[in-house]
């Protein structure tokens, strides 16, 4: 705790003495590992809304343009193309690897620059806030195969991307630094092995992942679509590490919001903070797999926002078991090999609080629309041509069947059911990442629940005119 807080301290007063930095009074850098948060930042008096917390100058922004390494190694980053004033462009003469060592997004050109001030040690002027930046990290990265194999039937499993990091690190950021040594290293520093380096540029990777902000545009979202830690933050134009901003924890419920100047960002309060708060930033509406995989937490409150992929493979067996006449074929290029079942979340007032009840209310269109275009001609239906209402609603009705059977199938691909997980959380001697686990493939479960309990009142109303009188019928007798 005194280590731990006394680096804290140290950081603070280092932040402070950047020019331009402004950190309010009412605010304590504090230690919060009893909560399993690291560092946050809690107010130690009531704090209106509206309130610049801290100023964070530019200059004082890990990245690209403000490291030296941009100057003396323009020719490696994305957007920096010109040459030196002398002509230099700071590849070595006659390197092969030139068109391996050009970095081919600002994601890598931010884990170079990362990789290159560490490296600097003493030297760096961020040195002081390295020391206080992670050195483990609970990510899906960092997991061994039994602590995966606790995610059971969760498509998170297969976006961990570690291989194709590895691969990455050694073919993009080892030859950079094994070929400029004379730049990376300080003077007199010891040099690194190769596997030293990668597993720096894994630290580093991991950490840009959990704290790194867009400095161009705070409202542009992640493509979260593609696999590993390698996409994900493909696309955006320029990154950093902002410090202090990366001190705030955060949830779907938050109370600040960092705001970008032209030479400054600051942290402003949305809402009343009172003593004794946490200040809490905001990473999106993500859903707790994604949390883990990428920032190595989970959240209730992040619960709203699960989500669970169903693969066509587990549809497509469904639909063979129940119709065995010819069925109609999908073009490879558009048919879609998953489909990912989510709940009408809303999103956050201006006040970082959720007011819309999470609700699942239906399936995706290109879910039907792809069930529908198989199972048509087995029921003597062409879809292309457009189907009456009548056919319609049968191919409807059909297709909710199908879905009624295909809930408890996906279900059935996770190693325990629902009761079985929530009495596992009740035990206080599940902790780490098993009850992350175990948290998120619950919160999956429980959406999968929720779109099997929709499927009822669909059946009804796409229940054909037959069956509706036997129903009607059925209820006479009764009487």
């Amino acid at each position: 705790m005194g280590d731990f807080q006394a680096q804290s301290d140290v950081f603070l007063n280092w932040f402070n003495s950047q020019p331009g930095a402004t950190f309010d009074s009412r605010l304590r850098l504090t230690d919060l590992r009893d909560r399993g948060a690291g560092r946050g930042i809690v107010a130690t008096s009531d704090i209106p809304a509206e309130t610049d917390l801290f100023t964070i100058p530019r200059k004082s922004v890990i990245s690209v343009e403000n490291s030296d390494l941009s100057k003396k190694l323009p020719r490696i980053f994305t957007g920096l193309k010109n040459l030196d004033a002398d002509g230099d462009d700071g590849m070595a003469d006659g390197d092969d690897d030139e068109e391996n060592l050009n970095m081919p997004d600002p994601w890598l050109d931010l884990i170079m620059v990362m990789v290159y001030e560490y490296l600097q040690g003493e030297n760096s002027a961020w040195k002081t806030y390295f020391e206080v930046l992670p050195h483990t990290f609970d990510t899906l990265m960092f997991w061994s195969q039994s602590e995966l194999n606790e995610l059971q039937g969760s498509a998170v499993k297969d976006k961990v991307g570690k291989e194709s990091a590895d691969e990455m690190f050694k073919t993009k950021v080892l030859p950079v630094v094994k070929a400029h040594e004379d730049i990376f290293y300080a003077s007199g520093a010891q040099k690194l092995s190769d596997e030293q380096i990668v597993e720096l540029a894994h630290r580093m990777g991991s950490i840009i992942m959990a704290y790194a902000f867009d400095l161009e545009n705070n409202e542009d979202e992640e493509d979260d679509e593609q696999e590993g830690w390698v996409q994900d933050l493909e696309g955006t134009q320029a990154m950093g590490m902002v410090p202090m901003a990366d001190m705030l924890n955060a949830d779907a419920e938050f109370n600040a919001h960092l705001n970008h100047g032209e030479d400054s960002l600051t942290m402003t309060s949305l809402r009343e903070i009172k003593a004794g708060e946490e200040v809490l930033n905001y990473y999106g509406p993500l859903p707790n797999c994604d949390l883990l995989r990428r920032y190595g937490y989970t959240s209730a409150k992040h619960s709203r926002y699960d989500v669970v992929e169903v693969s066509w493979d587990i549809i497509a067996s469904t639909i063979d078991k129940r119709y065995t006449g010819k069925k109609g074929t999908l073009d490879e290029d558009e048919m879609e090999e998953g489909f990912v079942l989510e709940r009408d979340s809303g999103e956050p007032d201006d006040t970082g609080i959720n007011t819309h009840t999470a609700k699942f209310v239906g399936f995706p269109e290109e879910l039907e629309e792809q069930v529908c275009q198989v199972i048509g001609p087995a029921m003597g239906i062409d879809v292309n041509r457009g189907p009456n209402k009548a056919q319609r609603k049968q191919l409807r009705f059909a297709y909710y069947e199908i879905m009624d059977a295909v809930m408890p199938a996906r279900l059935a691909q996770y190693g325990t059911t629902v009761e079985q997980d929530e009495q596992l959380l009740k035990n206080p001697d599940l902790e780490g990442r098993h009850r992350m686990a175990v948290f998120v493939r619950l919160g999956e479960k429980k959406l999968l629940k929720e779109a099997k309990e929709f499927i009822p009142a669909q059946l009804e109303k796409y229940k054909p005119a037959q069956e509706e009188e036997e129903g009607r019928s059925a209820k006479r007798q009764k009487r």
